[in-house]
């Protein structure tokens, strides 16, 4: 459908399904066919949906917020968004878990966009004849939360994304698979591996409003100290350009090829004198005589030299069997979910097969776990916070098989920060309870052969 308003802006409208949740986009592309666009603005607004919208007016929401942007970009040069391509997605679910993981997807979601871009930018370097200077790319994207209840708390916005950021800060010290593989290329130093950032900012109606104690503290700090009018009219304005018409999230995603570091140049060496004869002859002295290894330190070589020429001699049957093993491909029908079941069933305590339920995955990415989790949660509070009937997922074990399975420690930390996340909600934070079993719990009753959240209901 194409509507022609008084701006002769072009707009189509495409609907198709999304992922999760509610979500509706408006994202501004310069339109390709010029000959129905001929004398007019090449931009056409994209809507999505996949069901029916909430109660809040989605198509009102997102061209309020569309406007407001464009009317701070043209008003001043200093704004972060200036300069910048953005789309704008409406987030209409009701539910604070889905909107948390809807969170965590645009985050996905722009990493992935980041990692592919860099990939083509390679692909065509390699295919290239001459030199060729790959291209970067910079992306952002708005998620307007209009309907849901915790967000429109200006102090519960707030915490929820401080504590979003900071656990993603604490993922770049978990051991996962990615962390191992970029480790491996990087002593190989085959691929060109590009930078990839993903910010996650916010906006607010009541950005940077202050709780009346909070006030009184400011007041009484600055009872003595001179006021700076210049500085506080510079505060007030960064705060209305913060001041959004509904909570919102700001992704940003940059990604850029490394930078090349030149050596630095060498630096002469001074002329080093040459040391007479008679002190060289001092100097052999006193090297030879040197204190001769001990006998602890001859036992420790000799054990590892006979093991290695222990482990060099193999049998005939050995080399036999080897040589017949390698060009067999074992297959086996234990999955990742049927040996987390096995254990749980039989050293779980809490295990009831009436009130449990079991979902997997295989993602190694962090963001992407965080997704998973809390659409999990998302599918509890749907069923139990609204009327709580029926007890058929009050516990649920989420089978990650491939997320920090070398690391507990990483295990722990995250499962720890996404209960800091849910800590932040009112509606949730007395709700769930998060613990993990994993092969190298430091618990001896919590050594599950494949790493296993579960995520516990409460009345």
């Amino acid at each position: 459908m194409k509507v022609f308003p008084a701006s002769l802006l072009l707009c189509s409208l495409c609907l198709w399904n999304a992922p999760f949740g509610d979500a509706f986009s408006l994202s501004p592309q310069r339109a390709n066919n010029h000959n129905n666009v001929r004398g007019t603005s090449k931009t056409r607004l994209y809507y999505d949906i996949q069901r029916d919208p909430s109660n809040e007016n989605v198509w009102n929401v997102l061209a309020t917020t569309e406007r407001w942007i464009t009317e701070m970009l043209t008003s001043t040069t200093e704004t972060p968004l200036s300069r910048k391509e953005v789309s704008y997605v409406c987030e209409a679910s009701e539910d604070t878990a889905m909107v948390l993981a809807n969170i965590f997807r645009k985050l996905k979601e722009a990493r992935q966009m980041g990692e592919a871009h860099g990939e083509e930018q390679e692909e065509l370097s390699e295919q290239a004849e001459g030199p060729r200077s790959p291209s970067s790319i910079r992306n952002t994207q708005v998620l307007v939360i209009p309907a849901n209840a915790d967000m429109k708390d200006w102090s519960v916005f707030d915490t929820l994304v401080t504590a979003i950021n900071q656990a993603r800060r604490s993922a770049r010290d978990y051991v996962t698979d990615v962390s191992l593989d970029r480790l491996d290329n990087d002593e190989e130093e085959n691929d060109k591996e590009w930078v990839v950032s993903v910010n996650c900012a916010h906006l607010h109606p009541g950005f940077g409003q202050k709780t009346p104690e909070e006030e009184l503290k400011e007041l009484q700090d600055d009872a003595d100290a001179e006021v700076d009018l210049n500085l506080q009219e510079y505060k007030e304005k960064r705060l209305l350009a913060r001041r959004s018409p509904f909570p919102s999230i700001v992704v940003e995603v940059r990604a850029m090829p490394q930078p090349v570091y030149t050596p630095p140049p060498p630096q002469a060496q001074p002329v080093r004198e040459e040391p007479r004869a008679e002190e060289s002859l001092e100097d052999e002295e006193e090297e030879g005589s040197m204190a001769d290894p001990d006998s602890d330190f001859v036992q420790a070589l000799e054990l590892l030299f006979s093991k290695s020429s222990l482990n060099d001699e193999k049998s005939k049957d050995t080399d036999f069997y080897d040589s017949i093993g390698s060009h067999l491909e074992e297959v086996t029908t234990v999955t990742p979910l049927t040996m987390a079941q096995t254990w749980i069933s039989q050293n779980d305590d809490k295990f009831d097969i009436t009130k449990c339920a079991f979902t997997t995955t295989d993602t190694p990415h962090v963001d992407e776990a965080y997704e998973f989790l809390f659409t999990n949660l998302a599918m509890q509070s749907t069923q139990f916070l609204g009327s709580g009937e029926g007890e058929a997922q009050k516990r649920q074990y989420l089978v990650l098989s491939n997320f920090c399975p070398s690391s507990a420690t990483s295990m722990e930390k995250f499962a720890r920060e996404a209960d800091n996340i849910i800590r932040t909600l009112p509606t949730l934070k007395d709700k769930v309870e998060i613990e993990c079993f994993h092969p190298e719990h430091v618990e001896g009753d919590k050594r599950c052969p494949v790493p296993v959240f579960v995520l516990q209901w409460k009345d």
